[in-house]
């Protein structure tokens, strides 16, 4: 059991680490929708 969980773990692992370097984004549309309001507004939202 354990065995199949690390492989599992490691099958996830490179999946997001494939998909972080081809560059795909879960959240898109949100993603894209936020940059829209802030580069029409002119200005940055900066989080302390």
């Amino acid at each position: 059991m354990i065995k199949a969980n690390l492989v599992i773990g490691l099958l996830a692992l490179a999946f997001f680490a494939n998909a972080q370097y081809q560059g795909w984004n879960l959240f898109e549309r949100n993603a894209s929708a936020q940059a829209g309001r802030l580069s029409g507004s002119g200005s940055r939202a900066y989080h302390k």
